[in-house]
This record gives C-alpha cells, sequence and structure tokens, in this order.
C-alpha cells in the first residue's frame, strides 16, 4: 500500500520581491536547483506591499519532473503549509526548468508498481490535485515548457494559468491505454467545455500555447521564458487587495458553480460576503478611498 503522507514538515525561505528587478521573480526557472528536494517552497514580500506575500512552489525533479513517490510526498508536505497558513496571499506553481513544466506520472517507477500500488498512487496523486485546487488563497501556474498527463492535470487544479509561447499541453493518458486519472477528464471539460476536452483526451492530442488560449486553458501567453515573471505580477496585482475578500471570493466562485440552482449559489455568496463585513479591512478599505490613499490589508 501506499500512504497518501500529509505530516512532514516543509523547508520554507523567504525572498523579497523588487519589481524594478525582472530576474528577482524569474530566477526559478534558468535551471534545475542543485539541492536535493524536489519540490521547493518559497515566500515572497514586496517592497511596495509590506503585509503582502506570495508564495511559489517550483518543481524540481531532472529532467522532466516526473511525478514519482518523491516528488508526490514532497507536494504534499508543501500542501501541508499553506493549507493553515494565513499569510499568503497568492500562490504560484512552476518549474525550475524552461523546457519543461512536468511530463507528468515517472513511467519507469510505474512499471515496478503492483496493480494495488498503482491504484493506491494515482488516489494519492488525485488527493494532491484535490487539495492544490482546495487551497483557500489563489493560485497561478506559471507553464513553460511540456505540461503532460499529471503536469497539466496540476496545472488544472491552479485558479489562473499563465503560458510561455513555447508551452505544450496534453492528456496522453489513452495512448498509454490509460486514462486521465487525476482530475483531468474533469477539470479540462469544465474548463474549456466537453467536445474539445474529449477530443483532446480521445486523440491524446497535444497543443500548443496559442490554441490553448484560444480553447480558454490559459488566461495570458508570455514571451518564452518569462511565464513566471508574468505569473508574479498577476499574483502581486491580486495579493494587493483585501486577503479575506479574496479567499471569500474564491470559495463563493468554487462553491457557486457547482451549485444545481442558482438560488443555492446566491445563499452561497451571501454567506461568503456576510464574512468580509465584520472584518477591519473592510473599514480599511472605505477609509483608504474617502482618504485618496492605498490601502494596507492586514487580513483581519
Amino acid at each position: 500500500m501506499i500512504a497518501c503522507i500529509r505530516s512532514a514538515r516543509v523547508c520554507v525561505s523567504r525572498k523579497a520581491f523588487v519589481p524594478s528587478e525582472p530576474a528577482a521573480s524569474s530566477s526559478l526557472i534558468r535551471r534545475f536547483q542543485s539541492v536535493e528536494r524536489q519540490v521547493l517552497f518559497n515566500r515572497h514580500s514586496h517592497n511596495k506591499h509590506a503585509n503582502a506575500i506570495v508564495s511559489t512552489i517550483t518543481l524540481n525533479r531532472p529532467k522532466a519532473n516526473a511525478m514519482g513517490r518523491i516528488m508526490l510526498q514532497e507536494l504534499s508536505d508543501t500542501l501541508n503549509t499553506l493549507e493553515n497558513d494565513d499569510e499568503t496571499r497568492c500562490v504560484v506553481v512552476t518549474s525550475s526548468s524552461q523546457k519543461v513544466f512536468s511530463a507528468g506520472a515517472d513511467l519507469k517507477e510505474r512499471a515496478t508498481m503492483t496493480m494495488e500500488e498503482a491504484s493506491d498512487f494515482v488516489t494519492c496523486l488525485r488527493n494532491a490535485m484535490n487539495r492544490f485546487s482546495r487551497l483557500p488563497m489563489p493560485t497561478v501556474a506559471a507553464v513553460e515548457g511540456v505540461a503532460v498527463g499529471g503536469g497539466l492535470e496540476l496545472a488544472l487544479a491552479a485558479d489562473l494559468r499563465i503560458a510561455g509561447s513555447n508551452a505544450t499541453f496534453g492528456l496522453p493518458e489513452t495512448s498509454l491505454a490509460i486514462i486521465p486519472g487525476a482530475g483531468g477528464t474533469q477539470r479540462l471539460s469544465r474548463l474549456i467545455g466537453m467536445a474539445r476536452a474529449k477530443e483532446l483526451i480521445f486523440t491524446a492530442r497535444r497543443i500548443d500555447a496559442s490554441t490553448a488560449f484560444d480553447y480558454g486553458l490559459v488566461q495570458h501567453v508570455a514571451k518564452s521564458g518569462e511565464a513566471e515573471l508574468k505569473a508574479m505580477e498577476l499574483a502581486w496585482e491580486i495579493a494587493k487587495n483585501g486577503p479575506i475578500a479574496i479567499r471569500s471570493a474564491k470559495e463563493a466562485v468554487d462553491r457557486g458553480i457547482e451549485a444545481s440552482k442558482m438560488e443555492d449559489a446566491l445563499e452561497i455568496e451571501r454567506e461568503c460576503y456576510q464574512r468580509v463585513i465584520p472584518t477591519h479591512d473592510r473599514l480599511e478599505g472605505l477609509s483608504a478611498f474617502r482618504e485618496g490613499r492605498s490601502p494596507a490589508y492586514k487580513g483581519q
């Protein structure tokens, strides 16, 4: 049996973000880091928004960020941290390589598993994608190069996706006589429509960044090598806003879209709106508007 581990500690480093120096936000994608960890976790502060924190998850396994037991465990450890993180206002998931976001499951490792172990592994992978999608703060995937199989499923689990112009996307599982098993069949069809999702899954076809944009799979296409920079710019644009409001808005959209009736969805919105009414941040927003200054939200 493969246990879905949720208890290990994560090493965290903190970095300052300086908008005038693009390398500060793009250095993580230059090359695979010479450390043993396959998932790197960093928190970044902003020199203009003292209370805003953006965290990055960086896939760091040469050569293809193949998702095996170790990477899955380290990703789970990172999610443990973020699920209880009141400081982080947005998360960017990216890769240490400009050539590959993730090529999906480690097929060499998979070949050594029994049928039961393979089933357990896919269950753990699906659970990790679900946990990532349910993080309370917004998430952005910065995709350079190849994002296929589980790599695309991780990007699909993010709230927003930024592609470098060199990015390619696909769910090739049917070419291996299996199906996407970590949310791909469900999230892709909800995002781009059932017919387009079926075509991509049935044919195992890859699409480029331009087609992904046309389909609505990604929200922005950046120059090759600049997807993380664009994602960080978007993350800071989000992070400067009221953090309780942002989390409440995410919950309202995510829960509301699954409601069977509009009145139920509007009730979810009402519940989420009620949560922001008693906050100090709401009063700070009103005061800042009245005084003609930028608000300083504290998440209170």
